[in-house]
């Protein structure tokens, strides 16, 4: 598997379709505040919810034949009711298993929810 390309590819997509295109059918997501779910499109339109404009750049990405440990840096605005938003800036690790195909059968998300959560309190409070 190149990973190097699969990463490139995977900053392009646009949408909850593009991500969950990426899944094999039945594959699995889970985050800190998702359990596992094989609903990967709910999830991506979830994340849209919250960060209209959310990007995740791939920093690091290492792996095997069927898996890859990748470090990540997401960006995205928090909507705020008639104000710009608030700039949030997110980093994680993420640990996929891919079959036969590079359909993604596991993701696995791990990240501080603190680290959003705390910008975005800033945010509200300045």
């Amino acid at each position: 598997m190149d990973w190097s390309a699969w990463a490139r590819g995977y900053e392009k997509l646009d949408g909850p379709d593009a991500f969950a295109g990426l899944f094999a059918p039945g594959g699995r997501f889970c985050d800190p505040v998702t359990p596992w779910t094989t609903d990967v499109h709910k999830v991506a339109t979830d994340t849209d919810k919250i960060f209209p404009d959310w990007k995740q750049r791939i920093d690091d990405i290492r792996g095997g034949d069927d898996w890859a440990v990748f470090e990540w840096t997401g960006t995205g605005t928090f909507p705020t009711e008639g104000g710009p938003g608030i700039a949030v800036v997110m980093e994680g690790a993420t640990v996929v298993s891919v079959d036969a195909d590079g359909k993604v059968t596991s993701w696995r998300d791990y990240l501080d929810t603190n680290q959003p959560m705390q910008q975005i309190q800033a945010g509200l409070e300045g």
